[in-house]
């Protein structure tokens, strides 16, 4: 049985306040520029789980002899991408020494992570674009939500050995820095019952995994699941990763034999059952937000028309369920599984 959260001995700080601004890096969309100039070779090679730093230098715009960058250090990140058999450019997390970032766009950073494009290929270029635009989707039905910022990125090899690699990637709003936004705080406990979040909040989360066609989190355990801490005590789950959503589709996602599916495209319910919640409220406000959704796929860089469109068309399948109160209750509501 998986204990409440009142029950756990755990030291957190009093909440913050007020909620902070949402610093210069993350009050934008557009597309960021830059060029990471570091001894990649060594970098890549470091695959544990604990990997060391090693020192970079970021250049807005081209990296020049006769120009300073600012310093970093950077190292790989990840689970299952971390893993080489699965991408040759794994996820990076940068580290910015505080006073080298003031007046920049990054000012007010410490430690980011930083989504990578896996392969040098068109097509896992186009699934990490994917990615961020889930990321995106839901920004738009919740602000208890981590912001991203799309990079267009020259990466150069310190050693000069390796032609530079111009890709994609997406910058993650450091999870602390993302509750104090919020005016809130993370919450750390190894499990916790559904009992304990905000039932609206969660019922949110999960029907927004089935939008997106993504299995592969846990609210209980917290497999790609943040533990929010907001005013009143009051407990959010925040959704990340979203590489084996079947909106993604990536190239090495597979569905998990315990749902019996063929495809990571097949959508499965794997919220639990809440009497409380008017899901018919939460399926309207995502229809309300159906148009502003359309647009970001629209006009979204770095994707072609084709892809433009089976995103939209696998959207289109979830908007249609919802729109019909028996579908609806057979593929979500009548499909939730028991507290």
């Amino acid at each position: 049985m998986v204990a409440r959260l009142a029950t756990f001995a755990v030291v957190i700080p009093a909440l913050l306040s007020a909620q902070e601004e949402v610093p210069p890096l993350f009050a934008s969309n557009e597309t960021l520029h830059f060029t990471l100039v570091a001894d990649f070779n060594d970098i890549h090679k470091d695959r544990k789980q604990e990997s060391d730093y090693e020192p970079a230098e970021l250049f807005f715009g081209p990296a020049a002899a006769d120009v300073d960058g600012l310093e970093l250090k950077i190292k790989t990140r990840g689970r299952y991408r971390l893993k080489r058999s699965t991408c040759k450019y794994p996820p990076l997390r940068l580290n910015f020494p505080k006073k080298s970032v003031e007046g920049t766009v990054f000012e007010g950073q410490d430690k980011l992570k930083l989504v990578t494009h896996c392969q040098d290929r068109d097509s896992y270029e186009v699934n990490l674009v994917e990615e961020y635009l889930v990321y995106r989707i839901y920004n738009l039905l919740s602000d208890i939500s981590f912001r991203v910022r799309l990079a267009r990125i020259t990466y150069v090899d310190a050693r000069g050995k390796d032609d530079p690699v111009v890709r994609y990637g997406f910058l993650i709003e450091d999870e602390d820095a993302m509750a104090a936004r919020l005016g809130g705080l993370l919450a750390e406990a190894p499990a916790v019952s559904p009992y304990d979040y905000d039932s609206e909040g969660a019922a949110l989360v999960t029907v927004f995994q089935y939008m997106v066609g993504n299995t592969d989190f846990s609210l209980v355990h917290f497999h790609n699941i943040k533990l929010f801490r907001g005013a009143g005590f009051t407990h959010f789950p925040i959704p990340y990763d979203f590489d084996w959503s079947g909106l993604v589709d990536a190239r090495y996602a597979k569905p998990d034999p315990l749902f019996n599916t063929r495809s990571v495209r097949q959508r499965v319910f794997r919220g639990f059952c809440r009497p409380d919640v008017d899901f018919s409220a939460i399926f309207a406000d995502i229809a309300e937000r159906r148009a502003a959704i359309d647009e970001l796929i629209a006009n979204q860089e770095g994707l072609d028309r084709r892809s433009r469109d089976r995103l939209t068309e696998y959207l289109d399948e979830f908007f249609e369920t919802i729109g019909k109160p028996r579908e609806a209750d057979r593929h979500i509501i009548g499909a939730c599984r028991s507290i």
